[in-house]
């Protein structure tokens, strides 16, 4: 099942096209017609390192064509898109079988962070580079005593002459293999209680004191994420993001930029992903390889996870409405962010299942669905999202258990 299918086998799509707009929708079909003669065509390399190098060169494709980093403002080298293109940008990409630009996290999460926080000669140094994937960017947060009480991190930046010295180790690194650059978030003044010691650093990944590990999981792949390991790497003092002590707010920032953006593109993707579960099952139903109450079942939870994915579209459509408007979806990002979770393996699940237990499992379908298992952890536990949830949007009182 490893084809791209965007058709709709079961008949189930009524028209859910909605009208944008006249630019937005010039702007779909500018994009539209950029992908149909640029995307990257044939089988993707088993090698994980060749994959990335392909990423890269089809992210510098697209900045050349002015297709990376829309949504930055155009002093920046973006086309300062709004939150409806960025809408339409990604259900083309998915549309297309377009791989992701391979420098999402600097893209998404720490260009957006320096544009607010950044001295100009910070910005005029890294951002060009972040669009082109010249410099790759990682993402130094997680830490193994301090994941989801990320106030509670143990990495020192401690100042030493103009800079600072760095000692310390982070986890769950995304794509720190490849990275030139990492956002760390540090502890610069032990004597300030907890985040308010805390201040956010560039720090190049190609120095000695720098050690990055990679970290096998459960999909067989090495590379996705590392462990950083930080005895006595340097950083210049005029690397510091912002002020000393002000980096939790330029952390919470950051992830108020990925979890806006996670609102905008979840649900594309699984939507084609789905149609190509749903091409095999028609397949396997029509040739009778699938029959009675198995083919009844599946179809049912084909449909189920038809429908969830369509009112996913809706909701993100919903918050892309409100950024357009210009009003935050604040707390709102952790609904969507449990949902689009949930139903990631709940398609996998039925990816797996339409193939079944006597036949063949391709290897792509094998690492979708294991990919899958992280998405209630990953930016932040669905556990931890139900407190905001909670707390914010239902007005329930915190827990308070345990101190």
């Amino acid at each position: 099942m490893t084809r791209v299918d965007t058709t709709d086998p079961f008949g189930l799509q009524a028209d859910l096209h909605v009208d944008l707009g006249e630019d937005v929708e010039a702007f779909r079909a500018e994009l539209r017609g950029w992908l149909a003669g640029n995307v990257p065509r044939g089988p993707r390399p088993t090698d994980e390192a060749a994959r990335f190098e392909i990423g890269r060169a089809w992210q510098r494709r697209m900045a050349e064509a002015g297709w990376a980093g829309i949504a930055w403002p155009t002093e920046y080298g973006g086309r300062g898109a709004g939150a409806l293109q960025q809408f339409v940008y990604y259900e083309e990409l998915a549309r297309a079988g377009a791989p992701a630009p391979v420098n999402q996290p600097g893209i998404i999460l720490f260009g957006p962070t320096l544009m607010v926080y950044g001295s100009e000669e910070l910005k005029r140094r890294y951002l060009p580079r972040m669009l082109t994937a010249e410099d790759v960017w990682c993402q130094g947060f997680s830490e193994p005593e301090a994941g989801s009480d990320l106030a509670g991190l143990r990495t020192t930046a401690r100042r030493d002459g103009d800079g600072y010295v760095v000692h310390g180790q982070k986890i769950w690194t995304s794509w720190a293999a490849y990275a030139d650059r990492c956002a760390l978030l540090c502890r610069t003044d032990p004597d300030e209680p907890r985040h308010r010691g805390l201040s956010m650093v560039i720090l190049d990944l190609h120095q000695p004191g720098v050690e990055v590990r990679p970290i096998v999981q459960i999909t067989g792949e090495r590379d996705e994420f590392g462990e950083l390991f930080l005895d006595g790497a340097t950083v210049a003092g005029d690397h510091l993001v912002g002020e000393e002590g002000q980096g939790w707010a330029a952390a919470m920032r950051m992830l108020e930029f990925e979890r806006s953006d996670l609102g905008l593109h979840d649900h594309a993707r699984l939507q084609v992903r789905l149609n190509t579960i749903g091409a095999f099952l028609a397949d396997a139903i029509s040739d009778r390889r699938l029959t009675g109450l198995d083919a009844v079942d599946l179809r049912r939870r084909f449909a189920d996870a038809w429908v969830r994915c369509g009112l996913l579209r809706q909701f993100n459509l919903g918050v892309a409405s409100e950024l357009a408007a210009g009003r935050r979806p604040g707390a709102m990002s952790s609904v969507l962010r449990l949902y689009w979770s949930d139903l990631a393996q709940v398609v996998e699940s039925l990816g797996l299942d339409v193939v079944g237990p006597d036949r063949p499992l391709a290897v792509d379908d094998v690492r979708t669905y294991l990919h899958s298992r992280h998405t209630t952890i990953a930016s932040g536990t669905s556990e931890v999202q139900r407190g905001i949830v909670a707390e914010h949007v239902l007005g329930l009182p915190r827990d308070r258990r345990g101190g």
